[in-house]
């Protein structure tokens, strides 16, 4: 933990210092390798919110700029979200071949396809299996960087799945900070329960444990 880090608490609060907004940032800089957006920070406890920050110090680009001048600024300047998405995209291209790769592990490479479209829908999957020659499973990859924005992209994901109807996998890949615990604590909260065709995993849970049931019901599985 970081010295001087303070938790958030709701109702009425002493203003925050700019010591303890600075320990804030660097506690999730020691977490996540990066500095926090507006949304974060008012997910994060060690920091106050977003609201508090613009009231207090004039918002979180000035107050970054004053605290810690050589971080990126403003996360909405094109120039930063544009390597940001190349980020993303580059990242995306390397799950989707290692992946693919562990598939093929465990499953004859013919029952394996990439980027099937699927239909109703035209849903295009990151990944089909073949279980037999009449049924298979889908999969599709994703990354989120906290439980905020992992609810956010299954809410997403689910108005393109939820009238597929194959029993589908979405992925959590690449953050490993999310555990398989805080995904089912996440869904048991939810108001409207996921379909029973779909369900949503860890890559750790999956590569595990998942991926035995579903060999178990495959004829191209390999041992």
């Amino acid at each position: 933990m970081i010295t001087g880090v303070r938790i958030s608490k709701a109702g009425a609060q002493v203003p925050w210092t700019k010591a303890e907004v600075l320990a804030g940032l660097e506690y999730f800089f020691k977490l996540y390798s990066r500095y926090p957006t507006a949304r974060e920070i008012d997910a994060f406890e060690y920091l106050p919110s977003s609201r508090s920050i613009q009231r207090q110090f004039g918002g979180l680009v000035v107050l970054r700029s004053e605290l810690i001048p050589n971080s990126h600024n403003n996360f909405t300047k094109g120039s930063y979200r544009s390597a940001r998405a190349k980020e993303s995209w580059d990242r995306a291209a390397k799950y989707e071949e290692e992946f693919f790769g562990f598939l093929c592990k465990h499953f004859e490479p013919v029952a394996v396809h990439e980027h099937k479209v699927m239909r109703p829908g035209n849903v295009n999957s990151d990944y089909y299996i073949y279980l037999n020659e009449n049924s298979g499973v889908v999969i599709d990859l994703f990354y989120a960087k906290d439980l905020f924005s992992l609810s956010n992209v299954i809410n997403i994901k689910l108005k393109r799945y939820m009238n597929l109807p194959i029993e589908t996998y979405f992925i959590l890949v690449g953050n490993r900070h999310i555990t398989q615990e805080n995904i089912n604590s996440m869904l048991s909260n939810r108001k409207v329960a996921l379909p029973s065709h779909i369900s949503i995993n860890t890559e750790e849970n999956f590569k595990n444990s998942t991926i035995l049931d579903i060999k178990s019901r495959s004829i191209y599985s390999r041992s």
